[in-house]
């Protein structure tokens, strides 16, 4: 009964009872599995039982994947995965991996810096801390279709998503070498004929802010563009009382563009350029603790600083401030076209 907590369950037969000394009129909630939920009204008692009817939910749309490499129903594809629509992650703010993690159980993502960054699955992947340019992940990432060969690019702004798939286990056969955890798969929504443009707006603390938009249409017969661009900014969470300014903030800007070709219903070309930049104020660590050794009292940390004259100005990990001379910078850039 709807406004109360009583609540009973139906047989076999779909028949059910309910006591109650509220007096008509009123409503009762009736649900069931594979029907759309309804309330019906009662507006008197009657000796008969009442024929309460409820409406066969619409079947769900097919969710069509690309993760062996051809379009196919997720149903019929014995990979274990997720997907994720564009629009729930532009809905949950998930607008790189690092976001979209929240969202999919069993992704793990560890970053010191972009370029120190571990994506695994299930645990598996590489290990955290020991990564940079030169070791190859072992998660594949891949955007339409073409691999990023570096963990750094985990750390990119999405740019129109259509979908995201993750494929859970080793997917070698079709991925290649770098996939033994799994695999991110994501697919950017095609140029339109129809004349489309978007434009998205979000602001938040530390004065973030992140700005994207798209433009979509036809340049010729059976040739469609696209442009997107994409820029997020905030401030720093540390402070640096030396330089008095901050640090970890984000500084990104990525352009995509593409040209989809569709001279028939069999053959579809799509060409396809991205240049993504990151100019972040760096990656500082905060000192959590000083842990005593077994050196001798006179070369412990403390007491080597005390007689340099230097005092360390916070050792907490909750301040979120460090004392450094040396700026932080991890400068990248990434381009890809297809």
């Amino acid at each position: 009964m709807r406004g109360t907590k009583i609540t009973t369950f139906a047989n076999d037969k779909g028949e059910f009872s309910i006591t109650t000394e509220q007096e008509p009129p009123f409503y009762i909630q009736v649900s069931s599995v594979g029907y759309k939920a309804q309330d019906f009204q009662v507006l008197k008692f009657q000796d008969t039982p009442l024929e309460l009817t409820l409406v066969e939910n619409a079947q769900l749309d097919e969710i069509v994947v690309t993760s062996r490499r051809r379009s196919e129903v997720l149903q019929d594809v014995p990979i274990a995965i997720s997907v994720i629509g564009g629009q729930a992650a532009e809905n949950a703010g998930a607008f790189n991996v690092n976001r979209l993690k929240e969202l999919v159980p069993s992704v793990q993502l560890y970053a010191s810096n972009a370029r120190n960054t571990t994506l695994n699955i299930r645990g598996l992947g590489s290990t955290f801390g020991l990564t940079n340019d030169g070791i190859d992940p072992g998660v594949g990432f891949y955007v339409d279709g073409v691999y990023q060969a570096r963990p750094a690019a985990t750390s990119t702004d999405f740019l129109d998503i259509e979908q995201i798939e993750i494929l859970r286990g080793p997917q070698g056969t079709l991925f290649g070498k770098n996939t033994t955890a799994g695999a991110f798969n994501i697919t950017t929504t095609k140029p339109t004929q129809v004349p489309t443009a978007k434009v998205e707006l979000n602001v938040g603390n530390y004065n973030f802010m992140q700005a994207k938009t798209s433009v979509s249409g036809a340049v010729a017969k059976n040739l469609a563009a696209k442009l997107a661009i994409s820029g997020t900014q905030r401030d720093g969470t540390i402070w640096n009382t030396s330089e008095e300014r901050r640090y970890s903030g984000q500084n990104n800007l990525g352009f995509k563009g593409q040209l989809y070709f569709t001279p028939s219903d069999k053959l579809q070309i799509l060409l396809s350029s991205d240049v993504s930049i990151q100019h972040p104020a760096g990656y500082p660590l905060v000192i959590a603790g000083v842990t005593t050794t077994e050196r001798s009292a006179y070369r412990q940390y403390a007491k080597i600083i005390s007689d340099l004259g230097y005092e360390q100005p916070k050792i907490d990990p909750f301040s979120r401030k460090i004392n450094t001379n040396t700026p932080w910078k991890q400068d990248q850039s990434i381009e890809v076209s297809l």
